[in-house]
């Protein structure tokens, strides 16, 4: 199989991920099927420095030789003027099979002259890619690997990079004997179960045991070891969990039906009680198909 070249343009070093994680898929790839050479550009003179104080090192546009198979446009610095590089875009995109855009905003989508459809997760137009920054951009990264090197492939190199801390099963956190045999939980749970999307502070729950506020809390505290907005916490996440197991709802939706409140509130709640992020967990579930599949 030919050798293709793949282009990361490093706009901005403000988030190692976003062109860190899909040149490991490409890399990762090429150690299993020997098809891709990986190269960062930068799309000016100035080297490109991380906020973390590392320095990149990425060939200019005038040092880049051969075809371009692939190419990454990879972060957003909007105040920057990489005119060079649009003109550049302008006439090699035509040329190009196939561009991806990772985690940038709509300034650079507007001046590169191209306006695909834009989906946080990832999306396809043609021979345009986009995606979220971050993790998101591994899953282009991934979909691009499928197309070139089949499913069992892309799914390996998930689970090198993605999912292999979750090897231990750490997402099937349980609350616990404690929790779930203790009188006053088993008296509320299919109750509060209901009722996740609605706020419930302790006041409900006394009312509903017919206990004074200060009892019900000293009772459930006592009887199950936390309080009970921890209690409900767990019981939010547990239901998000499911949801996202059992259905194909979008994140947002399911945040908003277990009372999570939106997606950044549900996924620092799924990192501290399950150690993976909801839209990892989804990844997880779907490379779990992808295997059951072969």
């Amino acid at each position: 199989m030919d050798r293709k070249k793949v282009a990361i343009v490093v706009m901005s070093g403000n988030s190692l991920m976003d062109f860190a994680g899909p040149a490991d898929v490409f890399n990762h790839a090429d150690k299993l099927r020997g098809i891709y050479d990986v190269v960062l550009v930068s799309p000016g003179t100035v080297p490109v420095q991380a906020s973390s104080g590392i320095k990149i090192h990425c060939l200019q546009l005038t040092e880049l030789e051969g075809i371009i198979d692939t190419l990454l446009i990879v972060g957003d610095d909007p105040a920057s003027n990489y005119g060079e590089f649009y003109t550049w875009l302008a006439a090699a995109h035509n040329g190009i099979r196939r561009i991806g855009f990772v985690g940038v905003g709509s300034s650079i989508l507007e001046k590169s002259g191209m306006l695909p459809d834009r989906n946080f997760f990832h999306s396809r137009d043609g021979q345009l890619f986009t995606s979220g920054g971050v993790s998101s951009g591994i899953d282009l990264a991934l979909a691009m690997v499928e197309e070139d090197c089949g499913r069992a492939v892309a799914a390996e190199i998930a689970r090198k990079l993605i999912f292999f801390y979750l090897n231990r099963q750490a997402y099937q956190v349980q609350f616990g004997s404690m929790v779930d045999a203790s009188p006053v939980a088993i008296q509320l749970k299919e109750w509060l179960a209901e009722r996740l999307h609605e706020p419930l502070d302790v006041g409900r729950l006394a009312e509903k045991t017919n206990m004074s506020h200060r009892n019900f809390t000293r009772v459930f505290t006592r009887q199950t070891g936390i309080s009970p907005a921890k209690y409900i916490e767990k019981l939010r996440v547990e239901a998000a969990r499911v949801c996202i197991e059992e259905s194909d709802v979008p994140l947002e939706q399911v945040a908003l039906r277990c009372g999570l409140g939106g997606l950044v509130s549900m996924r620092r709640l799924f990192l501290r009680h399950l150690m993976v992020t909801p839209s990892d967990y989804r990844r997880l579930l779907k490379l779990q198909k992808y295997e059951n599949c072969n």
